[in-house]
């Protein structure tokens, strides 16, 4: 899953390498606030973490389709039907992907300091 959010100034995409399942986690490692300079224009922003946006990793896709087709081929030689392995493939994805959206669904109430 990767985390990203948009700067302010220039509106690019910036991510941010966490390793995280969720919003509290993420919170009990950096706290309400991540401090990051931009990538491209160099500002440096806080952000909320409910600011925070994840999507599935690419490499997890690219992961996927390597498995189905190398069991498509292993299946296709011992003569089997090979269902399961697209199946398989297109679970690992959805799995990722659902991840990545039960983070974007969940918020962390603000706190008045």
């Amino acid at each position: 899953m990767l985390l990203s959010y948009y700067c302010g100034s220039c509106k690019k995409k910036n991510r941010l390498n966490y390793k995280v399942k969720d919003r509290f986690e993420l919170q009990s490692q950096v706290g309400d606030y991540i401090g990051k300079n931009c990538d491209s224009c160099g500002i440096f922003e806080k952000k909320h973490i409910n600011r925070l946006h994840a999507e599935p990793s690419r490499f997890i896709g690219l992961i996927a389709l390597s498995i189905g087709i190398v069991l498509t081929l292993v299946v296709f030689k011992l003569g089997f039907i090979a269902v399961l392995t697209f199946t398989i493939p297109i679970w690992i994805y959805f799995d990722a992907y659902k991840n990545a959206s039960d983070f974007n669904k969940i918020k962390i109430s603000r706190r008045n300091k």
